[in-house]
């Protein structure tokens, strides 16, 4: 007999949340709170599936900071962004198809090159009726982004090593982006079999090589073990920066539930530290960096519902 999933209970908000508000001199529509809530929802069915199957998560990046400083989300964002421990991760991966509500997707990233996963709402709006009394007026596709923590190798020069390989990796997989006449360039192949002969395997030329390189940049961030390192990295989103952002292994050892909106999240028992690695000993500060991921998430989705409509007249 299969074992049947949990029926969500919905979110209560105050009629007030939904409310255009201006927050640190920064307009919030209504559109963006009814998005917010949206994906509280999603969160929340994280933070079930997580509490259920033994799987440790944290608030990250500006969430994380969000927390702290606003003990909600930073007025100028827009996503909700969580951490795991590579192991968690995978024992996620493995529980969320079977988890996830009805219609629900959790994209491991690899297809899609970004090689961080995403638990999304579906694959597009809906304006239904059902749909936005589930998602409190939200008709937009919404998701978590989940990231996966790395251990990083103990010795120096394996860890330059290490980097060094998926540094170039990332190169690779960009000069795909390019399109077909990368792969008639003959410096490419050179540099395709360079990247066999460090890492012993043999690409498909003829399937999908941005999938086959994005999953072996994956199998090769998650080389070490916890026994065997000292420190933490987001390397996933580090390859392809000028920057890297390193943690020690001690920071996340254990979680702290603090007010996020009207639930609580899980954040990093040495948070302060994360967070001053992250944006600096001023991180209290209120610094607006809205465009950096095209604020508001959901304008190509607004396009779309406006055809639908156009369409519908």
């Amino acid at each position: 007999m299969n074992e049947k999933k949990t029926v969500k209970k919905k979110l209560v908000f105050s009629d007030d949340f939904f409310q255009e508000e201006v927050r640190e001199g920064f307009l919030i529509e209504k559109k963006m709170k009814c998005a917010w809530a949206a994906q509280l929802e999603v969160l929340q069915e994280i933070d079930r599936i997580c509490r259920k199957n033994g799987i440790q998560y944290f608030a990250d990046s500006g969430t994380l900071l969000g927390a702290i400083r606003h003990k909600g989300f930073i007025p100028w964002d827009d996503d909700i962004d969580i951490a795991m421990k590579r192991d968690d991760y995978r024992a996620f991966f493995s529980v969320a198809k079977k988890e996830l509500p009805e219609g629900w997707r959790f994209n491991d990233g690899i297809s899609h090159g970004q090689g961080y996963g995403r638990v999304v709402t579906g694959d597009m709006h809906d304006i239904g009726t059902e749909r936005l009394l589930q998602f409190h007026g939200c008709p937009y596709v919404v998701g978590v982004d989940i990231f996966p923590l790395d251990y990083v190798p103990l010795v120096e020069e394996e860890e330059k090593a290490w980097h060094l390989l998926l540094e170039y990796l990332w190169i690779l997989y960009n000069d795909l982006k390019k399109g077909e006449q990368c792969l008639a360039n003959s410096d490419f192949e050179h540099n395709l079999q360079q990247a066999e002969e460090w890492c012993r395997i043999k690409f498909d030329r003829k399937g999908d090589l941005e999938t086959q390189i994005m999953r072996v940049m994956n199998q090769i961030a998650q080389l070490y073990l916890e026994d065997e390192a000292e420190e933490l990295e987001m390397v996933v989103c580090d390859w392809g920066s000028e920057h890297r952002y390193k943690y020690k292994c001690e920071w996340y050892g254990d979680s702290i539930y603090v007010p996020f909106e009207n639930i609580t999240v899980p954040i990093p028992i040495k948070y302060h530290e994360v967070l001053i690695s992250l944006y600096g000993e001023d991180y209290m500060i209120p610094k607006r960096n809205v465009g950096y991921h095209d604020y508001p998430f959901y304008k190509k989705q607004d396009i779309l519902l406006k055809n639908l409509n156009n369409g519908e007249k």
